[in-house]
């Protein structure tokens, strides 16, 4: 090819990958060798030439080594190699083909023998076992084992909980069949929240900006290697404070290669859960829906098929090579049926006598004046004290509000077909249906255009649906959709042996549309049929969500009976990430010297209903009908007493003006030094400097609400309603963190001449910082006047209050004031990235040909982590009484519009902090005798003062009770307490062995061809994870007056752990050791624990059978038992202080499973 096509040739694959957009970060996905080569002596051989050959493509490169005898391959594609040197008066000198992986620093040492060059000495040494150049703490998996182990969903994601200092509070998220999207889960890393992470595909970015969700899933079939890096990362990474999820897609070899393969499930197969057995022997489940003879549910219906197929090979032998893959995944949950809390017809008439019948009986109690609340005159209110009990909880029927008796008697309404006891309320049927169809594919091309230039380009797609159905209209349907599109193109280009330049260019596109209801067309209205005024805004079909517990209007939904209706929340988000690096590489001495920079864009397109939705919401507390007692403590109510009564608690709805357009820049330069003093320390020193420009709104549609002053900012000059006044920047935050930019990396490693490089001691510190996304629910754009989206109205609690029928008009801005009763978003103007210290004292020891144990010390300490902050909180005074909060009411003396007109204000700050220590250990055995292993325990404690905006196990503040705002704003460090994903024992394992028995095996070599097909050519790859659980956050009324968003109650004595099953479930603990906090104060129990959740255990095992066909082709089949020996997981206990549930846990993760395989390899 001449000079000119070559030219013509790298054009046009950058003009593709301008095509896509720039997308920058520097991040390595290729390893490297390096070495030394000395005479009979020891001494440096200068100008020896040493050539790498990649035995799988047939590419090959070649270097000098300098004065000190030094030779280095700084980026060479991972694969097998075979190295080679030469020097005048010496024997050429060979190393045997070794593997090299991702990320690693292969480090090789050739002492010549004199002799003839055309004289060939093999080296005896074993292939690079230790880590001696680099001090990061990571953890790799190879395509084998990758391809190898049993994954419910073949989710790679799922693996990464094989590192030391990885676990997940819910495994059962990484199975939901969403291989696209953002449903599937992310390891909580060394401590960090599982925000906290960095997806990387080929270097190129793979995350999800405004949410933090990891983005386009390969197929573990088309995945070469991927390496979790879970600490001290070299200064060319950046933009995280937990782990680098760093994957990078097969290419082409000089051979073709590639597999056919179908995955399959059904629920025939499968064990049933065990909550599916607590009616068992319950006359009134016997043969009803979806419940057999004996009142057992059916095992949860699945059909599951993942089919697809991978090619590669050389275009030019030895220059051009390629890889393609398919993947589709259709997994259905068909008609599975259910039950689902709703009212018995004696409630529907009022009689709520069945909840006096609990184990903690509740009371209701009428707060409205003698002679009102009935037909034709309103509730005037009564003291909360002064309240009087029903009678028998008997509600008259003539105080029973006219759209409760309308909707209730509704044919649409689900008819009770028994009692649950554990609630007092009925149950009805509800079939349900859930599917997760998925497309996508990669296409990667490498090209060796000379021994100076090596390019790929890489286009990965995907799309997914996700359409659920209910058998309860009133519940309606509804029907995700993701879309992903991920480019890389990568260019290394060689100066000289010492110098080498890499430049990357890349596009993560993701987008997302959720939420949406549709409504059976037999629905119509209905929020206006039933008579809730404006019900159905915009002749939208529906009915607005009605939800019922306890606990104040941030904790709707606990306890009572589930959510009816359905707000429709709409969302679309659509994320990009364009980005641009360049690194150089100079090797001098003992030197190799790194430096570069990286420039990252990102964009956010959302149009967001908010979360009160497009139909709105209807939140029924116990406000109404509780009362108090002698001491001041709340007693008695519940959410559907209120809602018969029509006093709703909160009434919100979205309505959205239009999308929103968010912009940001990251921009980072490093420098990295990795020193070779001697043949036994290496030391890394690197720095690095990372600023992030604030979010800006590309129309300048955002509002700021001052946290000192109360005062309104709006960004650049737009104009709008009212008076106010210009912020920091157009992003109304100030991006400056001074010195947190500048980020230090320094590690060493030691391996003593004398341990013969057995041996290897290393420790590293170093700083690295991340913004969390901190989700839609909180951005300013979210604010009015520009998106007036939840806009709430309390309901009063003295007076006349308004009802059900009143509905969504008083949720309207009145007057034309957008700020009337809106819940406004604040940032603090000094919000900034997290910034992370990271440390660890490793040493690793290698034990025997292809064993190693490693053992260290791991620590991290967080500062500035994004906190959500609860501004209408009130101070609690030392003598009980409380000061209201600045922004619950009054003016500004300067007249601008102030705090007074707001519902509420929520402020996201960087006031968290976080600290981890861990002892880590790992003893791995890479592949030998047919069997490769590792097995990691982490000993381990997190502490925190705040669990972050998705609070305790990703809820959402606005829809349930969570350790995500403090308990009270005035004292944070009150909250210092366990992090809720902190286990203290963690055990991961995993294995593949190649069973020896079988033709050209260790037993069995001779047998014959028959019995050879039954009993050879057998695998077993298990993976075995065990560890103890998780503190649980509990909660209970605010009883400190001060309006606390996450109050808890108070722990009176030793926790005192039942552990059996009890009628309704299993009960984990006793509610004798905790009560609600007394009057005038806050909750004394931690904000987590001191209750310690279940232990979880799981082995997954898959059995392999190989079929030789020829040398090149085999057909395998498979089985995988997920959950194998089918251990009941318990979900977390009920943390609801008062409720009669307090401490029973209902619920568990995944029964066994079982899922056929049938792959060809070619």
């Amino acid at each position: 090819m001449s000079w000119l096509n070559k030219v013509r040739l790298v054009g046009c694959l950058l003009f593709l990958s301008l095509l896509a957009a720039n997308y920058l970060e520097a991040q390595q996905v290729t390893a490297a060798i390096t070495g030394t080569v000395t005479d009979p002596a020891g001494a440096a051989i200068n100008g020896a030439t040493v050539t790498a050959r990649d035995v799988e493509r047939g590419t090959v490169t070649t270097v000098k080594t300098n004065d000190s005898g030094v030779f280095n391959f700084p980026r060479v594609a991972i694969g097998t190699y075979e190295v080679r040197t030469e020097a005048s008066g010496f024997e050429i000198a060979v190393q045997p083909p070794f593997t090299l992986v991702l990320n690693q620093t292969a480090r090789l040492t050739f002492q010549m023998k004199i002799g003839k060059t055309t004289e060939t000495m093999e080296v005896s040494a074993e292939a690079p076992q230790l880590q001696t150049d680099t001090t990061q703490v990571s953890t790799l998996i190879d395509a084998k084992t990758n391809d190898s182990l049993p994954l419910a969903t073949r989710n790679f994601i799922q693996l990464t909980l094989l590192s030391p200092g990885a676990l997940s509070v819910d495994p059962q998220s990484m199975n939901t069949g969403s291989n696209v999207a953002e449903e599937g889960g992310r390891p909580y890393i060394n401590g960090n929240r599982e925000q906290a992470n960095n997806f990387l595909l080929d270097g190129i970015d793979n995350n999800q900006s405004s949410e933090n969700l990891a983005g386009f899933t390969p197929s573990p079939d088309a995945i070469a290697e991927f390496n979790v890096i879970t600490q001290n990362a070299p200064a060319e990474f950046g933009n995280f404070n937990g782990g680098i999820v760093s994957a990078t897609i097969k290419s082409g070899t000089n051979s073709f290669h590639g597999n056919v393969f179908e995955f399959f499930r059904n629920d025939i197969f499968n064990a049933n859960k065990w909550e599916n057995g607590l009616h068992k022997g319950d006359p009134a489940y016997f043969n009803a829906d979806g419940f057999d003879s004996n009142g057992v549910a059916f095992t949860p219906k699945v059909r599951w098929n993942m089919f697809g197929v991978t090619f590669g090979g050389p275009i030019i032998k030895n220059k051009l090579f390629f890889f393609v893959d398919y993947q589709g995944g259709r997994l259905d949950h068909p008609s599975t049926a259910g039950t689902f809390g709703v009212l018995t017809p004696a409630q529907i008439g009022g009689d709520f006598s069945s909840l006096l019948s609990l184990s903690t009986p509740v009371q209701l109690y009428n707060p409205c004046a003698a002679g009102t609340g009935v037909s034709g005159n309103p509730c005037q209110l009564v003291p909360v004290a002064s309240r009087q009990p029903f009678a028998g909880n008997i509600i008259p029927s003539n105080m029973l509000d006219p759209t409760f008796a309308a909707l209730t008697t509704n044919s649409l309404y689900p008819k009770s077909i028994a009692s649950d006891p554990t609630s007092g309320f009925g149950l009805a049927s509800n079939i349900t249906g859930q599917q997760y169809n998925t497309d996508q594919g990669d296409l990667r091309l490498d090209y060796n255009l000379s021994q100076k230039d090596h390019l790929f380009a890489r286009m990965s797609k995907g799309y997914q649906t996700d359409p659920s159905t209910n058998s309860i209209l009133l519940l309606g349907d509804t029907l995700n959709q993701a879309w992903l599109n991920n480019f890389a193109f990568n260019w290394d280009h060689n100066f000289s042996p010492s110098l080498l330049n890499e430049v990357r260019f890349g596009l993560n596109w993701v987008k997302f549309t959720n939420g949406a209801h549709t409504f059976d067309s037999s629905v119509g209205q209905l929020g206006n049929t039933i008579g809730i005024e404006n019900g159905n805004p915009g002749g939208i079909d529906g009915l607005p969500a009605m939800s019922f517990g306890g606990g104040g209007i941030t904790n709707p939904g606990v306890g009572s009976i589930p959510t009816i209706g359905s707000a429709n929340v709409v969302e679309n988000f659509a994320s990009t990430v364009t980005q641009f690096d360049d690194v150089l590489e100079y090797t001098h001495g003992r030197h190799v010297i790194k430096g570069g920079f990286q420039m990252n864009n990102y964009r956010i397109n959302v149009f967001y209903s908010g979360n009160g939705g497009e139909l709105g919401q209807l939140l029924y507390g116990t406000t109404y009908s509780s009362s108090l007692d002698a001491g001041g403590t709340p007693v008695g109510g519940n959410g559907v007493a209120d809602w018969a009564l029509g006093l709703p608690e909160l009434v919100g709805r979205g309505t959205s003006t239009g999308g929103w357009h968010q912009r940001d820049w990251l921009y980072a330069g490093f420098i990295q030094d990795d020193w070779r003093i001697t043949d036994s320390l290496t030391l890394n020193l690197g720095l690095r400097y990372e600023a992030r420009t604030p979010w800006t709104e590309l129309n300048d549609r955002q509002v700021n609400v001052n946290v000192a002053s109360g005062a309104l900012e709006y960004a650049g000059n737009t104009p709008v309603v009212g008076v106010g006044s210009n912020g920091f920047s157009e992003g109304l935050y100030d991006s400056s963190y001074g010195l947190s930019a500048f980020q230090p990396r320094f590690g060493f490693a030691y391996s003593p001449r004398s341990m013969d490089g057995k041996f290897v001691v290393r420790g590293a510190f170093s700083i690295s910082s991340y913004l969390e996304g901190t989700g839609t629910n909180l951005r300013l754009t979210q604010n009015p006047p520009f998106t007036p989206a939840q806009v709430e109205a309390n309901n009063a609690t003295t007076g006349m209050p308004y009802t059900s029928a009143t509905g969504f008009t008083t949720a309207a801005p009145p007057g034309g004031d957008p700020f009337q009763n809106a819940t406004m978003l604040a940032w603090s103007g000094t919000v900034q990235p997290a910034v992370a210290k990271q440390w660890n004292l490793t040493v690793q020891q290698e034990l025997a040909k292809n064993l190693t144990l490693q053992l260290g010390y791991v620590g991290q300490a967080t500062q500035h982590l994004m906190v959500p902050e609860w501004l209408v909180q009130g101070v609690l005074n030392g003598d009980g009484s409380v000061t209201p909060s600045a922004f619950a009411g009054g003016t500004n003396a300067d007249g601008t519009l102030g705090p007074n007109h707001f519902g509420n204000v929520k402020d996201t700050a960087s006031n968290g902090s976080m600290n981890y220590n861990a002892l880590q250990a790992v003893l791995q055995q890479r592949f030998n005798h047919g069997l490769d292993y590792q097995i990691s325990y982490t000993y381990s404690k997190c502490m925190t003062n705040n669990d972050g905006y998705y609070g305790t196990w990703g809820a959402n503040t606005e829809t349930t009770p969570a350790a995500n705002y403090w308990q009270n704003l005035y004292d944070p460090q009150a909250d210092y307490a366990q992090c809720y994903w902190d286990a203290k024992h963690v055990i991961s394992a995993y294995a593949t062995y190649e069973l020896p028995f079988g033709k050209g095996k260790q037993f069995g070599g001779n047998m014959n061809p028959v019995l050879n097909a039954v009993v050879g050519n057998w695998q077993i790859a298990p993976i075995v994870s065990w560890h103890t659980g998780f503190p649980i956050a509990l909660y209970g009324p605010d009883n400190s007056g001060t309006n606390s968003p996450a109050a808890r109650p108070d722990c009176n004595g030793p926790v005192q752990y039942i552990q059996h099953t009890v009628d309704g479930g299993y009960q984990w603990v006793s509610p004798s050791a905790f009560s609600a906090a007394q009057p005038g104060t806050f909750g004394n129990c931690p904000a987590q624990g001191p209750v310690v959740g279940p232990h979880y255990t799981d082995a997954d095992i898959s059995m392999q059978k190989n079929f030789p066909i020829t040398e090149r082709y085999r057909l395998q089949f498979r089985a995988d038992f997920l959950n194998a020996f089918n251990h009941p997981n318990f979900a977390h206990p009920d943390n609801t202080v008062g409720d009669t549930t307090f401490g029973l846990i209902t619920g568990t993760q995944d029964a066994r499973q079982i899922q056929f395989a049938l792959k060809f390899y070619f």
